[in-house]
C-alpha cells in the first residue's frame, strides 16, 4: 500500500530491466499521479459546493469532477515530459525515466487530457469558468516548462490557488470579483502549495556551489540552502493551518471539519518541524511531504463532507 501510495504521489515505482503490459499500463495511471490529482479534483468540488451552498445535480457533479481529474492529470503528465533528464537522476522510478512510457506518449496523454477536460468545460458549465479553466492549465504548463527553472517554486502557489477558483466559476461566475469567498479559499490553497512545494525543494539532489549547500530549483529568484527552504515550507505551512481554521468559521462548516483538520495539520506540522531540523535527511523529507499532502486532503474531504451534511442548495 505504501509503494503505491508512493508511486501516485509522483515518487516513482522500482526500475526493472524489461516490463509487461500491465507494467506500461501502471505506467499510465502512475504519469497521472492519482492521489495528487485526485485531491486536485476534490479542491475544485470543494470550491463548487460552497458556491452553490450545496451538492449540484449529480450530472454535473460527476461531468466537473471527471473534467478536474483530467486536467490535473494532464498537467501532471506535461510535468514528467518536460522534467524527463531531470527525473534520471531525481526519481528513476517514474514512468519516462523508467522506459515505462515514451515521452512522446506522455505528451500525447497530457494534451489529449487538456482536449478533453476543456471540451467538458466549455459544454457543461460556462463562459467565465472556461476561460479561469484554460488559464489555469496554460500558467500550469508555462510553470513547468520555464517558470519553475528560471523564476522559482514560489511561483507555483498562485497558479494552484486557481483550482478552488475554477469551482466556483462553475456555479457562481457572477460573485467571482464581487465576494471575498473564492479569494480566501485560493488564499488556502496558495499558502498550502507554497508550504508543499518548499518542503519537496530539498528531496532533489543538493548541489555545492561555491562551499555552500544549495536546492536545484530557486525558491524565488535565488536558490536557497535546504535548511533555508525547509524553515520557509515550515512557516507557509504554519500559516496554511492558521487560514484553514478560519475557513471553518468563515463558512460554518463546524466541528466535523475542524476536528480532523487541526488534528491532521498538528501531525503533519510536527512532522515537518522534525525534518526541518535535519534537512538533508531524505527519509523524513519524503515523509513531511506525504503529511502536508495528507493535512491538505482531509482539509478538502471534510469540507466536501460538511457541504453534503448541513448545507441546503
Amino acid at each position: 500500500m505504501t509503494s503505491v501510495m508512493q508511486r501516485w504521489m509522483g515518487q516513482g515505482n522500482a526500475v526493472k530491466p524489461s516490463y509487461n503490459i500491465s507494467d506500461r499500463l501502471a505506467g499510465v495511471l502512475d504519469i497521472t499521479r492519482p492521489i495528487l490529482s485526485t485531491m486536485g479534483a476534490l479542491g475544485v468540488a470543494a470550491g463548487a459546493g460552497l458556491a452553490f451552498h450545496g451538492i449540484p445535480a449529480w450530472d454535473k457533479c460527476l461531468v466537473g469532477v471527471i473534467a478536474a481529474l483530467l486536467a490535473f492529470a494532464g498537467i501532471h503528465s506535461f510535468n514528467d515530459f518536460v522534467d524527463q533528464r531531470r527525473d534520471v537522476v531525481c526519481w528513476p522510478g517514474r514512468p519516462i525515466p523508467s522506459k515505462r512510457l515514451q515521452a512522446p506518449q506522455a505528451l500525447a496523454i497530457a494534451l489529449g487530457s487538456y482536449a478533453i477536460a476543456l471540451v467538458i468545460v466549455w459544454f457543461a458549465f460556462n463562459p467565465t469558468c472556461f476561460a479561469v479553466s484554460a488559464v489555469a492549465i496554460g500558467l500550469g504548463c508555462a510553470y513547468s516548462g520555464y517558470l519553475r527553472d528560471r523564476v522559482g517554486y514560489l511561483v507555483l502557489p498562485p497558479i494552484e490557488g486557481t483550482l478552488w477558483i475554477c469551482g466556483w466559476a462553475a456555479f457562481s461566475p457572477g460573485t467571482l470579483f464581487t465576494s471575498w469567498a473564492p479569494w480566501i479559499l485560493w488564499g488556502f490553497s496558495a499558502l498550502w502549495q507554497a508550504g508543499h512545494i518548499m518542503i519537496y525543494s530539498p528531496l532533489h539532489p543538493i548541489q555545492h556551489v561555491k562551499g555552500e549547500k544549495l536546492t536545484q530549483v530557486p525558491a524565488l529568484i535565488k536558490r536557497t540552502s535546504p535548511q533555508a527552504a525547509t524553515i520557509i515550507g515550515f512557516a507557509f505551512l504554519c500559516l496554511a493551518v492558521a487560514i484553514s481554521m478560519y475557513l471553518g468559521f468563515y463558512f460554518d462548516l463546524g466541528l466535523l471539519y475542524l476536528i480532523p483538520t487541526a488534528i491532521m495539520a498538528l501531525v503533519a506540522l510536527a512532522i515537518s518541524f522534525r525534518f526541518m531540523r535535519d534537512s538533508e535527511n531524505f527519509g523524513k523529507g519524503i515523509q513531511a511531504f506525504s503529511f502536508a499532502t495528507y493535512f491538505m486532503l482531509v482539509a478538502r474531504v471534510s469540507m466536501l463532507l460538511c457541504i453534503f451534511i448541513f448545507f441546503r442548495s
